[in-house]
């Protein structure tokens, strides 16, 4: 377990490192949707299956809105026809609230 020491005049008292970090990811919004598209990105196979992820990728992240760029006009209209499908499985495996639109590029 590794320990910081929080220096300056309020304080001299020592705070774990998972702490500091948590405080810092509460402060720092931004972060948090970040690492949450990362995480979409690395678990894309998963969620949508082989096919579907050589065409089709998750690229931003923002109040709930995930955009996916398509390669082709005919995905992006097939995926369309999928997009509750696409919520559900993400949802899934994300967890309830994390992506609550989808839009396509």
């Amino acid at each position: 377990m590794s320990f910081l020491r929080h220096r300056g005049s309020r304080s001299n008292r020592i705070r774990r490192i998972d702490d500091v970090l948590a405080s810092l990811l509460r402060q720092k919004k931004g972060w948090r949707t970040g690492l949450t598209l990362a995480r979409i990105q690395q678990e894309w196979l998963s969620i949508v299956g082989k096919e579907i992820a050589a065409h089709a990728q998750p690229v931003h992240l923002a109040r709930g809105r995930l955009d996916i760029s398509c390669d082709h006009d005919v995905w992006r209209a097939e995926l369309q026809f999928l997009k509750p499908e696409l919520l559900a499985r993400i949802t899934e495996a994300m967890g309830e609230g994390v992506v609550k639109e989808i839009w396509l590029k």
